[in-house]
Formats: structure tokens, C-alpha cells, sequence
């Protein structure tokens, strides 16, 4: 087998992701909401990549996931088993095992925190990934804007400017808390 486009590292990434997302949960719902969450907490923990991420609909997004997702799927690196247009539900494809062998370095270098990331929150429904990791990309926000915390109510308040009241007082709590305990967020 060999690989029809040129890939790279960020494209070993996203399948590896999505590889350890399936083995940690197989039975489980995997789409482009889920994948754009758990790279943007791989990004968090320092595993390198040039994907930025901003403020969208469902929470932090990187443009080019979607397009590079395309390209895999398009090398058969992974493949989309939904039966539906207006969802996805990635696995890793055929031609995976070329560009893991062709990245093997860097993917045990990251290995861990990949794992680590899928384990934590690979079985979670779209709508807690997006809560925590908007809430996430909301604390870095206020912690860029300078000052010394508590980062609490100042990332919450920007939390509400960017979700307005999709979630309860108490769903934002209780994340909020999981995050420091997690050592996300400093206190």
C-alpha cells in the first residue's frame, strides 16, 4: 500500500487521534465536533502542532481539521462510517498503518498525551466536549488579557458572552472545578 497525497505531521495526528478514540470507546459516536475538541486538549497539553484554534459555534475550532479530515479520507488513512450526510463518525481506514509507520517517531513521542487525552474525555458527548473546552479556551482568553486571577468569575462571565445560556449555572460549576482538579485551569 502506498499513500496517493502528500501528508503531514498534524494529518498523523488527527488519525491517531481518532485511533485511540475508537479503541478507548468503539461503540462510540466520533464526529467532526468530538475530533475538533480532543485535538484542541492535545494542543493544550504541548503535543506540537501548527492548528490554531478560535472561538466558533460549538467551542474552540481549527479550520484546517475539516480539510485535512477530507484528505485522509481521501487517502483512506481513515473513513467516515455514518450512514447520514449531516454527520460523521471517523475510524481509522486501511491506509492508517502507512502514515503511522511513516510518523512512528513523533506518534510515540506523544503517544501518552494522546492517550491520555482520549481516556479523560473520548466518551463524552458532543455537547460536554463543547462546554469544557470552550470554558477552557475561555480562561486562556481572560489569562492573556493579563492580571494575576482568580480567573474564576472573570472566565465564566466570558464563558456566558460566548454561550449565552445553552448551559446551566451549575453544568458551568462543575466542569469549571473538573478543570482545575485536572490542572487545566489554575484557580
Amino acid at each position: 500500500m502506498s499513500l496517493l497525497l502528500e501528508h503531514q505531521w498534524e494529518h498523523a495526528l488527527l488519525a491517531a487521534v481518532i485511533e485511540a478514540a475508537k479503541r478507548e470507546c468503539p461503540g462510540c459516536y466520533l464526529g467532526r465536533t468530538a475530533i475538533q475538541k480532543l485535538v484542541y486538549f492535545v494542543q493544550v497539553l504541548d503535543v506540537p502542532m501548527r492548528y490554531k484554534f478560535r472561538i466558533h459555534h460549538y467551542g474552540p475550532f481549527c479550520d484546517e481539521v475539516p480539510s485535512a479530515l477530507e484528505w485522509l479520507q481521501a487517502d483512506s488513512i481513515v473513513e467516515d462510517l455514518s450512514e447520514n450526510d449531516r454527520y460523521s463518525n471517523y475510524a481509522p481506514a486501511e491506509n492508517w498503518p502507512v502514515l503511522q509507520e511513516k510518523y512512528a517517531k513523533e506518534l510515540e513521542l506523544n503517544k501518552e498525551t494522546i492517550q491520555s487525552v482520549v481516556k479523560a474525555m473520548g466518551g463524552m458527548d458532543p455537547n460536554t466536549l463543547e462546554l469544557i473546552a470552550t470554558l477552557h479556551y475561555s480562561f486562556r482568553w481572560v489569562q492573556a488579557c493579563g492580571g494575576n486571577g482568580p480567573w474564576q468569575n472573570a472566565t465564566i462571565t466570558k464563558f456566558k458572552e460566548i454561550k449565552k445560556d445553552k448551559f446551566s449555572d451549575d453544568e458551568i460549576s462543575h466542569w469549571y472545578d473538573d478543570l482545575v482538579a485536572a490542572e487545566l485551569i489554575e484557580n
